[in-house]
């Protein structure tokens, strides 16, 4: 059995970290498959909504240690292995599909990361999180720009960081890494709650909002005027626009509106880790 497993129910693309057992390590084998598995999710025409899981109590605990003493000396391997996560992060937020974390365990180093760059994080209220490289010597450096000042602000992270806070799911809602929270027995109505919202939205007004959002990280309020100005004149000359606001105005509903009707829970635990 591999690292990560894919699979598509009812236009979702659901992505589950599969060695819950071991930590859901990062290591070349593992974020390679990730990447893989969101190429397919993105690229399937009937996915509307990716949902990334795991298959067990620990959702990802950073970083396969053993795999980065094994690599030390070795310079490409290394930033090969960099890379492949750098990339792997980015691909998620400018994924044109919303991306849902679905957390129900502990969540450290660099699968804080993978949280981070997801749209919308849901957690079970014993979730916890821990930023704890900097015990190791390291930070998260590649966690960072996912993390800094569009989660959280900026003092708070170096605070985090140098202490290597455990935060509790309460805690981090208030923080802001965590959108949603609900206890165990709640969860599962909890996110499908959130899909079925996504699944009411325009898939190109989803692709949309994600592209938007990204340029306004990096430009002037002069700019963002004249972008968001040309991304609403671009959404008005479409005909499904249109055609969903007449919807709309006669009582009926646009088009893009659909029901997802899973075949099989979103929570799966194959073994209890705790």
């Amino acid at each position: 059995m591999g690292f990560v497993e894919y699979q598509t129910d009812c236009g979702l693309g659901i992505i589950t970290l599969a060695d819950s057992r071991n930590g859901n390590r990062l290591n070349r084998e593992s974020l390679t498959e990730l990447s893989n598995a969101l190429n397919k999710a993105i690229m399937h025409d009937e996915i509307r909504v990716i949902v990334l899981r795991s298959n067990g109590r620990n959702f990802s605990l950073g970083m396969d240690l053993d795999f980065l003493q094994s690599v030390h000396g070795d310079k490409s391997t290394a930033e090969e292995v960099v890379s492949l996560y750098t990339d792997l992060l980015l691909k998620i937020f400018e994924s044109p599909k919303p991306v849902v974390a679905l957390i129900y365990g502990d969540v450290k180093a660099g699968g804080t990361g993978l949280v981070a760059a997801c749209d919308i994080v849901i957690a079970s209220d014993d979730t916890t999180f821990e930023l704890s490289e900097i015990l190791l010597g390291l930070i998260p450096a590649n966690v960072l720009p996912f993390l800094f000042s569009l989660r959280i602000p900026p003092q708070k992270a170096r605070y985090l960081i140098m202490t290597a806070k455990r935060l509790s799911a309460e805690e981090a809602r208030a923080l802001n890494m965590v959108d949603e929270v609900y206890s165990m027995d709640e969860l599962e109505k909890g996110v499908k709650s959130v899909i079925k919202s996504l699944f009411r939205a325009a898939p190109f007004a989803i692709a949309a909002t994600k592209d938007f959002t990204r340029k306004l990280l990096s430009t002037t309020i002069d700019k963002a005027c004249n972008i968001a100005r040309e991304t609403l004149l671009e959404l008005i000359a479409r005909d499904d626009v249109i055609a969903g606001i007449q919807a709309f105005n006669e009582g009926s509903t646009p088009a893009w509106f659909a029901k997802c009707k899973l075949s099989a829970p979103l929570i799966r635990i194959d073994d209890d880790t705790k």
